[in-house]
């Protein structure tokens, strides 16, 4: 029972050590594209524009939602995921 209990505490901090460290490069690439909004006056249709690579496998997914506004979102577990509001300016 208490190596089990050991293990799922242990996977549970190296889950959040992970999401942590996804927003982090989430905050980055934030950062890239708020830079790009500036200089050349609207969003860009997808990360490739600020020079992050997109994959189908992620880890950071990006959508523009209207001239303005977009999200980028991370996954943070099975059927789970971590969301930036470009809006709210938060991580939900």
């Amino acid at each position: 029972m208490k190596l089990k209990l050991i293990a799922l505490l242990f996977l549970s901090l190296a889950f959040a050590c992970s999401i942590q460290s996804k927003q982090k490069q989430g905050d980055e690439i934030i950062a890239k594209v708020e830079q790009f909004k500036i200089r050349e006056r609207r969003l860009p249709k997808s990360l490739n524009e600020v020079g992050v690579p997109e994959s189908e496998d992620g880890p950071l997914y990006y959508r523009q939602l209207s001239e303005s506004h977009y999200e980028l979102w991370c996954g943070s577990g099975l059927g789970e995921s971590v969301t930036y509001d470009s809006d709210r300016k938060t991580w939900k």
